[in-house]
Parts: C-alpha cells; structure tokens; sequence
C-alpha cells in the first residue's frame, strides 16, 4: 500500500512539475512588457556577451539544489529558458532564411508547413517532405491539436525540445553532477535557440537526438542493454528526421557488441539487438513515408545533391543543377538516381576529387568560419564567439585526453564512439551546406558531450571542490523520460496516419466576385498564423502580430533583394499570411488590405489579383492581392 502510494506522490509530484513549467514557459510567451523580458528575450535570442554567462550560472544554481525541490527549479529555468529566444523572436520581428518577420514560414520550412495542412485536409505530403516524412508528421499532429495556430504549434515544438533536452541533461546529472549536465544543457540551448519558431526538421531531430543519447547514457552506465537498444532506435529516428551522421549509427551498434562482450570478443546478443532496434527504425520512418506522402516520393532524395558536391570536390548541395541543369527536366522522383550515376562516372574518371571534397569538409569543420563545429556557441561580437570557439577545443582535447587515461570507462567510450562516427560522416554531410552546424541537429549533443567530459576531467583534476560532484541526482521517476520519448514517437508515426485516414475535405463553393475580372482563392484564416504591418505613426509596441511598417521593412534585410522591393511597395495596413488555397490546394502568400483582419477560424472567399515573382521562392508560389474578402460556410 505504501507503495502504491509512493508512487502516486511521485506522478503527482512530476505532474504538477510539468505544469508549473509550462505555464511559466506560456507566461512568457504571453508577456509584452518592455521594460525586462522583452530585452532580455531578444538578447538570449542572438546574444552572448554577459546574457550567456548569465544563463549558464542560473542554470547551474537551479540544477545544483538537491532532491525534489531540485526537479521543480531545473525544469522551471529549463522550460523558461527555452521560451525565452521564441519570445525575442515574436518580439523582433525578426527575419531569418527560413522565416519571415519572426513567423511566417518560407523556403523548406514554407514546404513543411503546407504538407502539414493539406495531410489535416486529407491530401498526402508532397515528394519534398516525403524526403524526411518525421517533423511533417509530427508537425501535422501539433497543428491539428493547436486548432491549426501557428504560432501555438511552434511554441508547442520548442517546449517539445526543451524536455527532451532536459530530460537527456538529468541523465548527465546523475553520474557527472549540476556543473557538467547544466553545461550541456546550456551547448543545446545554444544550438536550439536559432530553429525555435521556426517549422524546419531540427526541431524534431534535437529532440530525439538528445533523448536518444541521454537513453545511451543511462545504459552504458548501468550496463542495460534494453536502454542502449532504446537510445539507438530513437537515435535512428532523430537521423531520420533530420538527416545527419548516419555513420554514427553502424560505429554504436559495433560499440555495444564490444561493450557486453563479458571477455568474449563481441557479443552477438548485442550486436543483434542494437541492430535490430536500428533497421526497426528505417522500417518505420519508410512506412510512414509510404503511408501518408506520394507514392513517387524518395526519402532522402536530397542526399544525392550532397553526394554529387563531395565527388566534384567538395561543391554545394546546388551545384549539381549548375554542372547538369538537364536533371531537372527530369520527373523529380528519378533525379536522384540520375544524379547517383553523375556522381559515380566523376568519382571513377576523377577519384582525387572526392579526396579534395573530403578534406574541403573536414577543414571547414575546424574553420574560422559560420560552418565550424562549435559555431552556434557565438553571439553578434566576432571575438567573443572566437573565444568561446577556442574554449570549446580546448574543453574538447581535454575531453579527448581524459578517454586516453582512461578508455575503459563506460561512459568516455561512448562519447568517443559517437564522436567517431560523427567525424567520419563529415564528408558526407558538408557543414557548408546549412549555417552553424544546422544539419548536426540530431548529434549536437554528442558534440556537447565531448568538451563536458574535459570540464569534468579539468574540475577533477583541478580539485574545486565547490563543483565536484555537485548534486549527482536520480530523477524521482526515471520512467519519465521513456513515457515522454513514446508519446513522442507516436505524435510523429502514429497521430499523422490517423489524421490522414480520418480527414474530410472540407466541402467549399465559390460565389461571384463583385468584379468579373477577378481572381479568387478559397482560405480558411487561424489564429496565429498571420501578422499586421500598421502605419508608422501609430503608437503601440511592436510583437506578434502587429508591426510597424518601418520595423516590417528593417527586417527584411536579411531576404532576397526580390522580396525587399515587393514589401517595399506595401502600403500599410496590411494583413499578411502564407496559407493553404483550398481550392487549388497550393500555397500562397495572402495580402489583405485592411485595419481590421477578418474573424480568425473561419472559411473566406478572397476576391483580387495574384501576381508571380521570377525568384526560385515566388516564382511558383503567387502574392495573391485581396480586395473582396467574402465570408463562406462549408
């Protein structure tokens, strides 16, 4: 009985935890004012200086109280923290390549976010998501469940990864201590704090990735094979999400064949169980593919690009189209297969090429450049990221070290066995392809790993007694992190099939425009998916939706010359929105002019012009210009 009732102090202890998280997490989110969060989040979001050294020392003090108390304090900064840049995001406005004005996404992520509403809408995913079909599923559940807000879905994607984070760093604490685990938390944080609010694959593949690894951790310190299976399925299944070091994958499975070798010279058990739970993962992540996206759609069609610019060597993903811009008269599901067979006739008539690519990548790994290893750990001043880039080397040599002195240890031979497989998937995985090691998502925390266990070698050896073994703490569920990881993996293959299969298409007819010369659209218009651009001289502050023209235009620095003309020409007010056109099931870029939006979670007929640009991103996706906007019911 005793028990029992232990047990329910523990859920309900967790429970309340998770909650009080959360709404501190949405506080934030929530809060305008400007006086103190709202500097605070947008230096958090781009910032280094004293804000990081600030949040590190936070992050320490709450993961160093122990017991309970301790729980409740480390996932509250834990869950504040990660709220914090999306914050400063929806409070700048801030332009990035993948997002526009701090919300509306463009390029892949504009990609993602229509498969995702048309899958709601009964239509499958597109051959572009079918190459990595686990964030659009994922993505479709989090937008069903969020009423289709935008804004709600992206938050709820970054609480995603701050748990997942926390979870993975708590497994850290409870062999190496507050002073490592909060370490590693802060690295991952780093990484993170650019993709949060924005709908690309990193967002899923951190999360699984660091889950993935804190699994791995758990089982090499207390030799359970059944955690190691479980850490390299969802390791697989962050590799799938976010494509990345694959290598990683065949280097771990060989790891725990030797690690529960018991004086043999493999065990079978192992090497069969870790690769089981391996091509388990595949199998999955291709069925959902199969399920839900096209039928000619390939997964990870996009790797032929990069393994076309290591054989020329070592070229960008895009250059493939530049040498042989015949492919893309190809049908799209056989370009990849055309473009395999370039890269093999160059690697055969011109071996030394892939040799110049490889050593291109490894180099730029150790760059003094946006694409080196430790590149997110960097703020907006040029000699504070050099710093801090040197200071993760040296942490990681010494972590480096601290293996050679002691390479029986379970825990220092994982790391550097997934370090290895990491390196050698370099070449494979340019880092000039994507800014600040973006397509590392799934094994940042590997790299994180690597530096921690130099700290703790450095504190070790150093004797500061104030940080050794500061609060090695069991988690008072340890079953938590599993239950989550499951809830997880069935939100990304489980709840998108069952949208799909369930979906009604929404049943709309059009009615006649004013003007017999326009155009129309049919649209459904969500709460937080759209922003305002307001006269300059109206007086309000500026965070999500509403912006002011000049703020709206400052922005756009960061975007295609094209872009910046277009927006230029806006003459607030303006309500714009990248939605879904139900009635040619496209995506298009939505004006509306007006003061007063239209009521949020109903059907319209837009009445208007649309208009293309010649740029790659507008030219096949239209402005459509709203004059009439005509309230239908399905």
């Amino acid at each position: 009985m005793n028990k029992h009732a232990d047990l329910l102090r523990i859920i309900a202890w967790q429970l309340f935890n998770i909650l009080f998280s959360l709404l501190i997490f949405s506080l934030i989110l929530a809060n305008r004012s400007p006086n103190f969060l709202r500097p605070l989040s947008m230096s958090l979001r781009t910032g280094f200086g004293l804000v990081i050294p600030a949040a590190a020392l936070v992050l320490f003090l709450a993961f160093r109280i122990p017991g309970r108390i301790g729980e409740f304090t480390s996932m509250t900064v834990t869950l504040g923290l990660f709220a914090m840049p999306l914050a400063g995001l929806w409070a700048s406005g801030a332009t990035q390549t993948t997002v526009l004005n701090g919300l509306i996404p463009v390029t892949d992520a504009a990609a993602y976010y229509m498969d995702a509403l048309k899958l709601i809408g009964g239509e499958r995913f597109s051959a572009f998501s079918a190459r990595r079909s686990l964030f659009p599923g994922l993505f479709t559940a989090v937008l069903a469940v969020t009423g289709q807000n935008l804004m709600a879905a992206l938050a709820v994607l970054t609480a995603i990864a701050a748990f997942s984070c926390y979870f993975a760093v708590k497994e850290i604490q409870r062999t190496h201590g507050a002073i490592i685990s909060s370490f590693m938390l802060l690295v991952l944080f780093l990484f993170y704090r650019a993709h949060s609010g924005i709908s690309m694959s990193e967002n899923l593949g951190i999360a699984l990735g660091a889950l993935g690894f804190g699994f791995l951790w758990r089982g090499a310190s207390t030799r359970d094979l059944n955690h190691i299976a479980l850490g390299l399925f969802t390791t697989t299944l962050a590799l799938n999400a976010r494509a990345g070091a694959f290598f990683m994958l065949p280097i771990l499975i060989l790891w725990a064949g030797r690690f529960f070798r018991d004086g043999k010279f493999w065990s079978w058990k192992a090497l069969l169980i870790s690769s089981g739970a391996v091509v388990f993962a595949f199998v999955l992540s291709f069925a959902l593919t199969r399920l839900v996206a096209i039928p000619s759609g390939v997964p990870f069609a996009n790797f032929s690009y990069t393994f076309y610019g290591l054989a020329t060597g070592g070229n960008s993903w895009a250059y493939v189209f530049q040498a042989h811009p015949e492919v893309l008269l190809l049908p799209e599901n056989e370009q990849p297969w055309r473009i395999y067979q370039l890269a093999f006739e160059v690697m055969r008539s011109n071996p030394m090429l892939t040799v110049k690519g490889a050593l291109f990548n490894w180099g730029m790994l150790f760059s003094d450049s946006w694409y080196n290893v430790y590149a997110y750990v960097s703020g907006e001043n040029w000699h504070v990221n050099r710093i801090a880039r040197w200071g993760m080397y040296i942490l990681a040599l010494a972590g480096l070290f601290a293996w050679i002195r002691n390479r029986k240890d379970a825990l220092n031979s994982l790391v550097i066995a997934s370090i290895f497989g990491v390196f050698i998937s370099v070449p494979f995985l340019p880092p000039t392809d994507a800014y600040r090691m973006r397509p590392y998502a799934a094994s940042i925390i590997i790299l994180a790993a690597l530096p921690a266990l130099g700290l703790d070698f450095i504190i070790k050896k150093t004797n500061l007694k104030f940080l050794i073994d500061a609060n090695r703490a069991e988690m008072s569920a340890p079953a938590l992190p599993v239950i989550f990881n499951a809830a997880l993996i069935a939100a990304t293959l489980i709840a998108p099939v069952l949208i799909f299969w369930s979906a009604k298409p929404t049943a709309l007819k059009n009615t006649a425009c004013s003007s017999a010369d326009a155009e129309s659209i049919l649209i459904r218009f969500d709460e937080g998916t759209f922003i305002n651009i307001k006269k300059q001289n109206q007086n309000f502050l500026d965070w999500m939706p509403n912006y002011h023209a000049g703020l709206f235009k400052r922005n756009l620095h960061d975007t295609t010359i094209e872009t910046m003309d277009w927006a230029a020409n806006l003459e607030p007010p303006v309500t714009l929105l990248y939605t879904l056109d139900l009635k040619n099931k496209n995506g298009t870029w939505v004006i509306l002019q007006t003061d007063t939006p239209p009521t949020t979670g109903k059907y319209y007929q837009l009445c208007g012009r649309s208009e293309f640009g010649s740029h790659r991103l507008t030219k096949s996706t239209p402005f459509f210009y709203a004059d009439e906007i005509i309230p239908i019911t399905p």
